[in-house]
């Protein structure tokens, strides 16, 4: 065989030997970072329990969680949470600084999740005044008066015992009155007349929005104050006169205030909570 023959063979072995190293590199497949599948997975940190509380201390946890639980929004205390009871003396302080009248009521409250608080008031409101300027006595009988609402409390998450809300209250009174040693003097006829409005019945519906704060002083006991603004809905004036105070309402002034002695009755036990446990793990 002539060097002419084996020309063409040694061509297509050159080429052969240039096409081969690119045909194996384009198989290979290329990884820029080595992974090693028997490696241990980094612990995790958890910065909340199951309940959305934060815990005192991250935790670490091997778990295929892809994320964290995050503090959940709802409510953290069983439905029916307490039972409390109270009464307000606030006006007892009031009369003995010289106040002229003076409402006494008694509460039942129930807390629902520690969260919204439904309250009824009851109690009774009586005055009697002379004004300096004036010319009669007026006085108010002792009368019933009845209050229904609810308390948004803002600390629903925190510890019942320590409360800080507010509320609405519907109020609604009936109730008489007498218009005393009323004075009428004539300069003309230089006469003077005496003479009494007895007997006047009169009813009002009122609404109040308030504020106030709960605290607890030991065991089931705890104190109570609240700040309130009246707001007239409608009032029936008496036949021949018109009602200088409401009883639960008060005077005069729309705003009043509230000291209240209260005792708590829990319905369920407090939630425990659980610093080192996952969601996933209870």
């Amino acid at each position: 065989m002539t060097l002419q023959h084996l020309e063409p063979m040694r061509r297509i072995l050159l080429l052969l030997m240039a096409i081969l190293p690119l045909t194996v590199f384009a198989q290979r497949k290329v990884t820029p970072v080595e992974t090693d599948d028997k490696k241990p997975e980094k612990p995790k940190l958890y910065y909340y329990d199951k309940h959305g509380n934060p815990l005192k201390e991250p935790v670490e946890f091997l778990t295929d969680l892809d994320t964290v639980a995050k503090p959940s929004s709802g409510p953290k205390y069983p439905l029916l949470t307490s039972l409390s009871v109270g009464v307000n003396f606030f006006d007892a302080v009031m009369l003995a600084a010289g106040q002229k009248h003076a409402s006494f009521d008694a509460f039942a409250e129930l807390s629902l999740h520690n969260w919204f608080v439904p309250v009824i008031e009851a109690g009774v409101g009586f005055g009697k005044t002379t004004p300096e300027t004036g010319n009669f006595t007026y006085v108010a009988k002792p009368a019933f008066y009845a209050k229904l609402g609810i308390n948004y409390n803002f600390l629903y998450k925190s510890s019942p015992d320590y409360q800080v809300f507010l509320g609405l209250r519907a109020g609604f009174s009936s109730f008489s009155y007498d218009i005393n040693d009323i004075t009428v003097s004539s300069g003309y006829w230089d006469q003077t007349d005496h003479f009494s409005i007895t007997g006047q019945k009169a009813s009002a519906f009122y609404g109040e929005i308030l504020a106030g704060v709960k605290v607890k002083i030991v065991k089931g006991f705890s104190l109570g104050w609240t700040g309130r603004y009246h707001v007239k809905f409608h009032t029936s004036p008496g036949s021949n006169s018109q009602p200088w105070f409401i009883p639960g309402y008060g005077a005069g002034s729309p705003l009043s205030f509230t000291f209240s002695a209260i005792y708590t009755i829990p319905l369920s036990k407090k939630e425990a909570d659980s610093p080192t446990t996952l969601p996933e793990e209870q």
